[in-house]
Parts: C-alpha cells; sequence; structure tokens
C-alpha cells in the first residue's frame, strides 16, 4: 500500500487546455471499485502556499489505513502546471475539471485553511458545475464561510492581522513563523510544532524517487516575482468579498441549501481565522457537526493528527 512518504505523483493533462497539468496521488486502500458512492476517496486541500509535499505525513498516512485519500497540487502550484486562479471559485472549478478528468465522479472533501474555502465551493459549485461530480461529505478544518456585513464572521485581532501576512507571505517560512501562525504559544504549541516540522521531512527524495516541492514561492527576491503568492492571497480576498446571494464566488449564504453532511473543526485559539467563526459557519449548516481542539491552534489537526484523522473516520463513516 502507498503511503504518504512513497507514493508516486501522477500527471492529468485537460485535454481542453493543454498547458494545464493536474499532478496527484492516490495512496491507502486501492483493492474497492474506483467510485462507490458508500466509500468514495478523501480528497485534501492545503493551506496558503501549501502543497502536496508539504503536508503532515501522519496525518495522511493515518487518515489512509482504512479509505483512499487523494492528494492534489492545485493548478500552477508544486508539480501542477498552468494558470494560478486567482479566485477561489476558479480554483474550484480547476479541481472539478481534474474530477471529472479523473473519472472520480463522487469524492468526500477535506480542505484545511485556505483549502477549507476552495472546499465549500467545490460542494456548493458542483451541481451547477456540468462536470457531473458530487461531494458527499464535506470537513472545514481551520476555515470559516466568508464574511458579510452582519454574519458574525469576524477577523484576527488588529495586531494578528498586521502580522499575519508579514508572516504567511515572506520570502521563507521558518519553524518560528510556523509555530506563531498554526501552533498555540507555550511550550505545548512548541513541542508540537516542533514533531510536526521533523514529519514533514519524512517524504523527500530518497523515499520517494522525487524532488520535494517547496512552499509556494520561497525564496522570491522580489515581491514583483511572488506571482502565486499574489493570485492565492487574491482568492482569499475574492472570498471575503463576494456576495454569496449571486454568483459563485462565496458561501455564507449558500451553505444552508447544502443537504450533506458537514464537520466543521479548529484549534481552541486560531491565530488567523478566529475560532468563533467555526462555531457561526457550522450553525448554518443543516447537518453541521462541530469539534474544538483544546489548547491548539490553526494547525490543530497536526497537533492531534492521529486524533482528528479518527474524527474524520468517524464522521465519514456514520453522519447521515
Amino acid at each position: 500500500m502507498a503511503t504518504y512518504q512513497n507514493a508516486s505523483t501522477q500527471y492529468l493533462t485537460n485535454p481542453h487546455l493543454p498547458s494545464t497539468v493536474y499532478a496527484y496521488r492516490l495512496l491507502g486502500p486501492l483493492s474497492s471499485p474506483k467510485t462507490p458512492d458508500n466509500e468514495p476517496p478523501l480528497l485534501f486541500l492545503p493551506h496558503f502556499r501549501g502543497t502536496m509535499d508539504l503536508i503532515d505525513p501522519l496525518l495522511i498516512n493515518s487518515l489512509a489505513r482504512t479509505r483512499r485519500v487523494l492528494l492534489i497540487d492545485y493548478g500552477g502550484v508544486g508539480k501542477s502546471r498552468g494558470e494560478v486562479a486567482r479566485t477561489a471559485g476558479g480554483v474550484a472549478a480547476q479541481i472539478l475539471s481534474f474530477l471529472r478528468l479523473a473519472d472520480f465522479h463522487v469524492v468526500d472533501l477535506l480542505g484545511f485553511s485556505v483549502g477549507s474555502r476552495i472546499a465549500q465551493l467545490v460542494a456548493l459549485n458542483a451541481e451547477a458545475s456540468g462536470t457531473g461530480v458530487r461531494v458527499r461529505k464535506l470537513i472545514v478544518a481551520g476555515g470559516t464561510a466568508n464574511p458579510t456585513p452582519s454574519n458574525g464572521i469576524v477577523g484576527p485581532s488588529p495586531e494578528r492581522d498586521e502580522l499575519v501576512p508579514k508572516l504567511a507571505a515572506a520570502p521563507m517560512l521558518p519553524f518560528e513563523s510556523f509555530h506563531t501562525l498554526f501552533f498555540s504559544p507555550d511550550e505545548v504549541g512548541r513541542k508540537a510544532c516542533l514533531k510536526w516540522w521533523a514529519r514533514l521531512k519524512e517524504r523527500n527524495e530518497q523515499t520517494s524517487g522525487e524532488k520535494i516541492s517547496p512552499w509556494v514561492d520561497e525564496g522570491y527576491t522580489s515581491w514583483d516575482d511572488a506571482k502565486a503568492i499574489h493570485a492565492q492571497a487574491s482568492q482569499l480576498s475574492t472570498f471575503d468579498t463576494a456576495d454569496t446571494s449571486v454568483g459563485n464566488e462565496g458561501s455564507f449564504d449558500r451553505l444552508k441549501e447544502w443537504e450533506g453532511p458537514v464537520l466543521v473543526a479548529n484549534g481552541s485559539d486560531d491565530f488567523m481565522v478566529p475560532t468563533i467563526n467555526s462555531f457561526t459557519t457550522a450553525q448554518q449548516l443543516k447537518k453541521g457537526k462541530l469539534i474544538i481542539y483544546p489548547n491548539s491552534g490553526h494547525g490543530f489537526l497536526y497537533q492531534y493528527a492521529e486524533e482528528f484523522a479518527a474524527d474524520v473516520e468517524y464522521f465519514l463513516t456514520h453522519a447521515e
């Protein structure tokens, strides 16, 4: 069975847009049919500047013990080629196109951080996309629906709001930046970050036979050269300013219409996406379940990798 450390990358060219090549991996049990309604693959969508080479191996392998897990690099990111979409809805359209081309017609979907915004739009826009793809169950991790003037979705404190882009969009992403952004500021958070940081090195050229992709635009020397970061920041801003009464870029007003089960999860004090937003988002859902993990932040799913994977597995198996 392929693991996160050794799974081979597969490539799929969009025949309608040959400059777009999707890089993806499938791991976990592979003996069952590709897309049965009772056990579709779980697609994981990563965070801002993330690639499928830089996800927690413990989390992915724990998820893949009992089901197939599908990883992908967004268009123009990591090992994928093409344009980096400038809106979250644009990325969602790319994901839906990939799923159709790869013959994954039913999926479960786990989005983390920016990936959770995209995941919401994949689920909400699937029916109208004409791709024939359906999202069965959705997990929103460290994410939120989009804010409107009066819906209660809030941004981080002014001090945190000022610091987030300085750290998250910097040329380099060292340990200390992730400790601040993803984990609690105490010794518990530091130890959790150190363990995760070490696990990131478990997939390497020796274990996989492939070169490892860096963080998006890592090491850029001019802000003008950080084109993918600019595009991903635009994805956030278009999502956050979307009018959800029209179009397909926002989610808040539309979530109450979605019929599928949704698990919303976060740490107890998310530095970037205030934890209260997870509660507000869950309130919009017909079939929403909320889990908050103690003494943790945005990266709770890495701090509690095995526990979160078990909670996801129970949700995917039992939620109706």
